[in-house]
């Protein structure tokens, strides 16, 4: 299991027609492939073979859908960009918990996130963000979506806010 930045670079590379690719996790184990080529367009045989591809080798306990790129903006996908610290750790892919906390907690000045609890049949990451004055709805939004970006693609994340 891999994040998203490492899954879309994954499929970047071992299908280079692919122009536009985006993955994002669904919950409950559930991810989709968002993909069209150079004409704007992603053909059945595209579709079956990026299919194949996350199912068989990216991670079998995902289940995958594969759409096309356009699709994204009607299921309201983030276009939202992370750091770059946070990409370079979200692109090694497989990550440990002392990494991913590692730079969530440097992201944030004044603020520490830690792992609260992991729910196997939700595939939800619950996570605790603490500090002295309370958070802004901004720095809220920002802390979940970093959280998110190291996360391995079938997982969501619940961050709870003290301050």
């Amino acid at each position: 299991m891999g994040t998203r930045l490492w899954w879309e670079q994954a499929v970047r590379q071992r299908f280079p027609h692919i122009r536009y690719v985006t993955i994002r996790s669904c919950g409950h184990h559930k991810a989709t492939i968002y993909a069209w080529d150079e004409q704007l367009h992603l053909s059945e045989e595209d579709s079956v073979k990026l299919h194949r591809y996350a199912s068989e080798w990216m991670s079998p306990d995902i289940c995958v859908s594969v759409k096309p790129y356009n699709e994204a903006a009607a299921d309201q996908v983030s276009c939202q960009s992370p750091d770059e610290e946070l990409t370079k750790t979200a692109l090694r892919g497989r990550l440990d918990q002392s990494a991913v906390f590692a730079v969530l907690n440097n992201l944030f000045a004044g603020v520490v996130v830690s792992f609260n609890r992991y729910d196997v049949r939700t595939g939800t990451v619950h996570l605790a963000a603490y500090s002295h004055s309370p958070f802004t709805d901004t720095a809220k939004s920002k802390i979940r979506h970093y959280a998110e970006e190291l996360m391995p693609v079938g997982s969501t994340v619940n961050v709870t806010y003290y301050g």
